[in-house]
């Protein structure tokens, strides 16, 4: 279940979360990439449906669309989108009927922190046997350029038990528990962006780590997050902008037959 400081920091965020994460653009690209793995005769649901961006670019492609979020901040946004087709709810507990959903998606919603489990839990319990369960992480190929070495770096001392790694490696095995087969990859589609270490390292600066994770206040995090920035500034050129790659892709996910 998220905490109520992680919501809190949701709804903070959520006026410049789009912008912040590539605007319409980067949820088109998103949505281009599950579009063909749904079937439009089906409703969608998505699960942490957030400002609903990427919602409504499947709303375009065809799709009905209804989404729950635990964020009022969001979920506000998303109304603006989606209607009256959204709702507060908790992935870890999904106001939704048993056996009532052909296809669900979550587009970067398991590195945020809930009870992965627990999510894979309740999707297994919505979904009819057979339904499809499809995920964009955030964090499933992670950039090992200069920056990414340090970064990645970063990430796995602030969560050495893996608990905000979304990636295959972690997830299927979760899923396979709860009764949701890993089908593979689908939809691959890079993406390049710039930033320079210094722009990364001033972005370390803002309380939240990639903007969903706080820091709070324990002095080991904050060292190690001081230590990720002066390494970042010591790279070469640390204002050269890097050309950076990532892949998105999408993880399908089935719900057994028994």
């Amino acid at each position: 279940m998220a905490s109520a400081s992680s919501t809190a920091e949701f709804d903070e965020i959520a006026p410049t979360y789009d912008q912040s994460r590539g605007g319409t653009a980067r949820a088109a690209g998103f949505a281009d990439q599950l579009a063909p793995l749904l079937d439009p005769a089906h409703p969608v649901l998505d699960i942490g449906v957030g400002t609903g961006i990427v919602a409504a670019e499947l709303t375009a492609r065809g799709h009905t669309v209804c989404g729950v979020d635990l964020s009022p901040g969001m979920l506000a946004l998303a109304r603006n989108r989606l209607g009256r087709r959204v709702a507060v709810g908790d992935a870890c507990r999904l106001p939704v009927r048993t056996a009532s959903v052909t296809q669900a998606v979550s587009t970067w919603l398991l590195h945020t922190g809930p009870d992965r489990g627990a999510v894979f839990g309740e999707v297994a319990r919505v979904l009819r046997p057979g339904g499809r369960y499809l995920v964009i992480p955030a964090r499933g190929m992670r950039p090992t350029d200069d920056i990414g070495r340090i970064m990645n770096e970063l990430e796995d001392r602030l969560d050495p038990a893996g608990t905000r790694q979304d990636g295959p490696e972690v997830l299927a095995p979760i899923a396979a528990a709860r009764g949701l087969v890993y089908e593979g990859p689908a939809g691959e589609r890079p993406a390049t962006f710039t930033v320079s270490p210094q722009d990364m390292a001033r972005s370390l600066s803002g309380g939240l780590f990639t903007g969903a994770w706080s820091l709070g206040e324990d002095e080991d995090d904050l060292r190690v997050v001081d230590e990720a920035r002066e390494r970042l500034l010591a790279l070469p050129d640390p204002t050269a902008p890097r050309v950076r790659t990532m892949t998105d892709f999408v993880m399908v996910f089935t719900r057994t037959e028994s």
